[in-house]
């Protein structure tokens, strides 16, 4: 499995085969994660503060996302502004949970080295 398939389906990014968020999905506490991988120990928070990042991922993804989608429609579609705003409001209502933890899930993607040998110690 690529790096790319292992960030957006959460898996660990040691082992790539357990899974770095807790499922199902609770609304409540979404980003909700383990201590550790059920395969390979990696730890889902290796310090205080590390997912500091991933917010500005987060703010990063949805901005090009949601501005990209209104200057199209206002540009190349003409919508309105008004038509335009709705539209990006409900897109960002529908994608909220997908960016926040696939941020978070690029993030700890982008430190934690793959290891096709690891195994829970």
């Amino acid at each position: 499995m690529n790096i790319i398939k292992s960030a957006w389906n959460y898996y660990c990014p040691k082992c790539r085969k357990g899974k770095i968020f807790t499922e199902p999905l609770v609304f409540s506490d979404p980003l909700a994660m383990p201590e550790e991988c059920s395969v390979c120990g990696q730890k889902t928070n290796p310090e205080p503060g590390f997912y500091y990042g991933s917010m500005f991922l987060s703010y990063i993804m949805s901005g090009f996302l949601l501005l990209g989608s209104a200057l199209l429609l206002v540009f190349f579609f003409d919508w309105s502004a008004n038509q335009a705003m709705v539209f990006v409001l409900f897109l960002a209502a529908l994608i909220y949970l997908k960016i926040l933890r696939l941020s978070r899930s690029i993030w700890i993607h982008a430190v934690v080295k793959y290891d096709p040998e690891s195994t829970k110690k």
